[in-house]
């Protein structure tokens, strides 16, 4: 079996270091939660709004603010 190459760049970072996670509608910092899956998951309480941790929509990474 052939293995498939993407064709594009992913648009997500190879990792999370520096940068949070927020709500893409509010701003609103979110919640890691365990799911029933055994996956975990992302919630923001205002918006009643989650995406798995796997699967994060662009707009709900941050980078961190910089101090010093």
């Amino acid at each position: 079996m052939k293995r498939q190459f993407r064709k594009q760049a992913d648009p997500l970072p190879s990792s999370g270091r520096g940068l949070m996670h927020v709500c893409p509608h509010c701003a609103a910092p979110l919640t890691l939660h365990d799911l029933r899956d055994g996956d975990q998951g992302y919630w923001c309480h205002p918006c009643g709004r989650g995406h798995r941790a796997s699967n994060p929509p662009l707009d709900a990474l941050k980078p961190l603010p910089r101090t010093g």
